[in-house]
This record gives C-alpha cells, sequence and structure tokens, in this order.
C-alpha cells in the first residue's frame, strides 16, 4: 500500500500566511508582505524608471494595486511572481500614460509655438521677449518658480505635481493659471515702450 504524497509547500508559505491575515481583515499584516517584497518591487520599477522619486511612487502603486487585487491571488502559488507581474503591468501602464501625455505636450507645445509666431510682429523681437521672461520668472516667490519648473521644465502631470504639494490637480492647474497671468502681465510691462 503506497503512502500519501504530502502536499507540497507553498512556494511562498510566509507571504500566503500573510494574505489570509489581510484577506481575513488584519489590514496591518499587509505591512509584513511589503517587507518581503519591496525589494522586488523596487529592482523591477527602477530598471526603467531612472528617476528616484518616479520610481518610489511606482512602487507604492505597485503595493497598492496588490493591496487592491489581493483577493485575486491564488493561495499556494507563488506570490513573489504574483507581485512582479503586478508591477510589470502598473509600469506598462505607466509608460503608455507617460508617452500620450507626452505626446499631447509635444502638441501643445507645437501649437503654442504657432499661436506665438502667428501673434508675433514681423520683426524678430524674441530675445528681448525672453530677456523680459527671464526677469519676471526671478521676481516670483520660490514657490510659484518652483511649480513653474516642475510642469514647464520637468513636464510633471498636474496631478503628479499636486500629489508632491499635498493640494488637488484643479488647485496646482489654477496656481499656475494665475501665475502664468501674472507673467504675461510683468512681461507686457517691460516690453511697453517707455
Amino acid at each position: 500500500m503506497s503512502q500519501p504524497v504530502p502536499k507540497p509547500e507553498p512556494p511562498t508559505p510566509e507571504a500566503d500566511r500573510l494574505v489570509r491575515m489581510v484577506v481575513g481583515g488584519d489590514t496591518p499584516a499587509f505591512a509584513g508582505l511589503i517587507r518581503l517584497y519591496e525589494s522586488d518591487v523596487w529592482r523591477i520599477a527602477s530598471t526603467l524608471v531612472r528617476d528616484w522619486e518616479a520610481t518610489e511612487n511606482l512602487v507604492q502603486q505597485a503595493f497598492i494595486d496588490a493591496y487592491t487585487h489581493l483577493h485575486q491571488y491564488q493561495l499556494g502559488t507563488d506570490f513573489g511572481a504574483w507581485i512582479r507581474t503586478l508591477t510589470r503591468n502598473r509600469l506598462r501602464k505607466e509608460l503608455r500614460t507617460l508617452s500620450r501625455a507626452e505626446q499631447r505636450l509635444a502638441v501643445y507645445r507645437e501649437q503654442l509655438a504657432e499661436r506665438l509666431r502667428a501673434e508675433e510682429p514681423v520683426h524678430d523681437d524674441s530675445d528681448v521677449y525672453l530677456s523680459a521672461l527671464r526677469s519676471c520668472r526671478e521676481e516670483l516667490p520660490e514657490d510659484e518658480a518652483a511649480i513653474l519648473r516642475l510642469r514647464y521644465e520637468r513636464g510633471l502631470s498636474f496631478e503628479a505635481i499636486a500629489t508632491r504639494r499635498g493640494t488637488t490637480a484643479a488647485a496646482v492647474q489654477r496656481a499656475i493659471s494665475r501665475i502664468r497671468f501674472r507673467l504675461r502681465a510683468c512681461i507686457e510691462g517691460q516690453l511697453k515702450p517707455t
């Protein structure tokens, strides 16, 4: 008579134990899963995203995805493989979103350049305009200058800036609109003939 074949240990018994706890209502147990897999998730996120802050945001989002979809994980399988797949999917989604945002920004820049060219007088006074712009930007409070740098130099979305600043995307958009209005008035004041 043959002996029963013992059931193989799951590849990640500690992860499965923590998943059971979280699914059972012990939300703080999720921190244990983060401790176990943070380096794996970080390694995947940092392979394509070279910016430390963006990598950190991606890692956080991957764990949020894992927590949100924890009920889909099958106990007894490899939790590490599952969360690595979630992380790769999140990375692909972020890269697609970034690509679309960059494309929209490129179209916007081109439209803005065309509009500015149409509004330009026949003579080229771009150096004078740029000088006035620089002068007016130097007069901005550091907080406002920082918002402009995030938006126009780093190309961050209103949402990304809002996350960094602990506010809403709508508030960031309004702030940038007000700053641009003041810059325009300042530039016009400097360009007026005396």
